[in-house]
């Protein structure tokens, strides 16, 4: 908007010249024009500020709960315990972080924790949004596994075509190809349940030519195999 606003500036200032009264019918506008364009700086400044610091705090609420996460207690992970606190502070479940601080960076890292808590759980309808939340994450190493989490929550609901294009998006975005095998091999497989043969066929190939090191080589070549499929 403030570019818009200079351009007419520069109209109206050649026009004020050419009538000689550039000062009389211009310079109001130029006040107003200049203040519009700090407010607008000042609120970007503003925000990225508020950000920066929401992101910390979401941060620090994730690091004092991520314990109980790691250690496999996720219904305390997804709540929270009152009955303990940090620098005076309770500590709080991945869902109320999530719900506070979910657009930030660290609220979607809480959020793709809060999603495998729930599959944990045997509750995967209730992980379809945190792990949607994740997967709009500006970090690869965040989307892939939130991806993959709604594969599973796809295919664990039968929706098996859903849950092979979930797999293919989680390997799409896994760029160090930390998981990309079982990704592959979670797409051929689902593929395969949903009757599309040929799709199938292409993942588990290239988990048989591209990761001769992976577990995941030998299952795709069985399945290959199995489909009286060469190599």
């Amino acid at each position: 908007m403030a570019t818009r606003q200079s351009n007419t500036d520069t109209i109206d200032t050649l026009d004020g010249e050419r009538d000689g009264n550039f000062l009389t019918n211009n310079l109001r506008q130029i006040v107003i024009a200049a203040v519009a364009v700090l407010l607008i700086v000042g609120g970007v400044m503003f925000f990225r500020s508020q950000g920066a610091e929401a992101n910390e705090e979401a941060a620090a609420a994730l690091s004092a709960i991520r314990p109980y996460y790691d250690r496999g207690e996720y219904e305390s992970a997804v709540r929270g315990d009152a009955t303990k606190t940090i620098n005076g502070q309770k500590i709080r479940g991945l869902q109320s972080i999530v719900e506070e601080w979910g657009s930030t960076s660290a609220g979607k890292v809480a959020a793709l924790l809060l999603g495998n808590s729930y599959m944990a759980m045997g509750q995967p309808a209730k992980a379809a949004e945190p792990f949607e939340t994740a997967a709009r994450a500006d970090d690869d190493l965040v989307v892939a596994p939130a991806h993959a989490g709604l594969a599973e929550m796809n295919e664990a609901a039968g929706k098996f075509e859903a849950a092979a294009k979930e797999f293919e998006e989680a390997a799409s975005h896994d760029h160090v190809e930390l998981n990309t095998p079982q990704y592959l091999l979670g797409a051929a497989r689902n593929y395969e349940r949903a009757g599309k043969n040929d799709a199938a066929t292409e993942n588990y190939r290239k988990v048989a030519t591209q990761f001769p090191q992976s577990p995941a080589n030998a299952q795709a070549r069985l399945a290959l195999a199995r489909h009286n499929v060469e190599l």
